[in-house]
């Protein structure tokens, strides 16, 4: 361990954190620990003071606004927090030219309200590390104007945590990305959240493990000829989805009707095609799916909003005290004609209240709906940690109403899109930004305020 520098503290600041004074002491910025000279004085009120040289062991970019907690188990003195947002590049930065719901305006986005928080919270790639050092080049988004700024990097310590907005299946299984996150994870002092896209299967059996959920999950099975048999006399509307697949992309959906399979695939625009049988089905279909693996789900009976489909999107997300809540809550109604209602496939937003309200005639009625739906969030995403045992700070969930008011979660989401633009709330949009970094504070063990 490197021994450097001077920290200066008062002793109104030793005695609340509980400091053992002996003459050294172990700094901890991120994942770097350098041994310190440590000073008492009296000046000043619940302050403390760095060296020069101590700041440039630590690599500290950012002292205004660094807080400071005592570790007593390891004799550690821990400033920050460090928070790093894992992504595959750096974005550009003309935000006239960036549309408000990709990633390149989520991340220039969440650089700029990263300012109104404590310590130092920047965007890195897996390229950017120095793994000798326990470094990193690390980027900040600096306003020029409304539209237009730029990028300045420097370089960081490895975070105490990374938020990993990795924003596609294909870039999360690129080499050099799951060598640095698989690293990452095993690194001492680093907490890591949302580390991968979920697999629908995978989901669905992990949910199956608590009874508490069985009667909100629709039948779900891996598709092949006996399952697809078994399933299609019971329902009369299937729904076939890619275990890995995003944005409602690739989904079939397949009634039976006078004998024939009628089946739509939904791969941007909508492609009909009939088949005698199972057999002749799968066949038809093989060059849409691509030889990837599938579920089949059972088609659901939803309750229709003016002739729509539609279902509930969820944004869930933890607080800085690390606590589950419904940041945004919303109703995805699919095109006129079709079952999907994901945006990226037409769908278009509504507001749920409005919805709900058109839907179920009283107070009371509504009011219990919601706190049904707030349960089901609550227990699906404690099932998805204490079943995988890693650590999640927002989901995005797919929930659908039957005709008899009964809910059916239908899908998952580990890496939910946000909009910096809202048809709803700006605050709302603003605080499903905000909360994931609030969330990152708490894992390092600071506090927002």
């Amino acid at each position: 361990m490197k021994t450097a520098g001077t920290i200066s503290i008062t002793k109104q600041l030793v005695e609340k954190l509980g400091i053992k004074v002996e003459p050294y002491i172990i700094v901890r910025v991120g994942c770097i620990l350098v041994k310190a000279k440590l000073q008492i004085h009296d000046r000043g009120r619940g302050s403390y003071t760095l060296s020069p040289d101590l700041i440039k062991a630590l690599y500290i970019k950012r002292t205004k606004g660094l807080k400071i907690r005592y570790q007593p188990e390891e004799k550690i003195l821990h400033l920050g927090p460090t928070i790093g947002i894992f992504a595959a590049y750096i974005p550009g930065t003309n935000r006239e030219l960036v549309d408000p719901r990709s990633l390149q305006a989520e991340l220039i986005y969440l650089s700029i309200i990263s300012k109104s928080f404590p310590g130092q919270i920047y965007l890195f790639t897996p390229n950017c590390i120095n793994w000798a050092n326990k470094t990193c080049r690390g980027y900040v988004y600096r306003a020029l104007s409304p539209t237009r700024g730029r990028w300045e990097s420097a370089i960081y310590p490895l975070p105490d945590v990374v938020y990993d907005r990795i924003h596609s299946r294909s870039l999360e299984s690129r080499n050099n990305v799951k060598y640095a996150k698989n690293r990452l994870l095993q690194m001492p002092y680093l907490h890591y959240f949302n580390p991968y896209y979920f697999n629908k299967w995978s989901v669905h059996q992990t949910l199956l493990n608590n009874p508490l959920l069985h009667k909100y999950l629709p039948e779900t099975r891996e598709l092949n000829e006996k399952n697809l048999a078994d399933m299609l006399p019971k329902y009369r509307t299937l729904f076939l989805k890619p275990s890995n697949g995003s944005l409602g992309k690739g989904i079939i959906k397949v009634v039976t009707d006078k004998g024939k399979l009628k089946y739509v695939v939904y791969r941007g625009k909508r492609i009909k095609g009939q088949a005698d049988d199972i057999s002749d089905f799968m066949k038809k279909t093989k060059k849409y799916r691509d030889d990837r693996a599938y579920i089949v789900q059972q088609g659901l009976d939803l309750i229709r909003y003016r002739g729509a489909s539609f279902d509930l999107r969820i944004i869930f997300q933890k607080n800085g005290q690390g606590e589950w809540q419904i940041s945004k809550k919303f109703c995805r109604l699919a095109p006129r004609g079709s079952s999907i209602s994901n945006l990226s496939s037409g769908g278009r937003v509504e507001n749920s209240s409005k919805v709900l309200k058109l839907l179920f005639k009283t107070e009371e009625e509504i009011t219990k709906k919601n706190e049904e739906i707030l349960s089901l969030c609550i227990t699906v995403a404690n099932t998805l940690e204490q079943e995988s045992k890693d650590i999640f700070g927002e989901l995005g969930l797919d929930i659908g109403i039957e005709r008899t008011g009964r809910l059916y979660l239908i899908e998952v989401n580990s890496k939910p899109r946000k909009t910096t633009e809202s048809q709803v709330s700006a605050v709302i949009a603003r605080n499903t930004f905000k909360r994931p970094l609030a969330y990152a504070c708490y894992l390092a063990g600071f506090n927002t305020k």
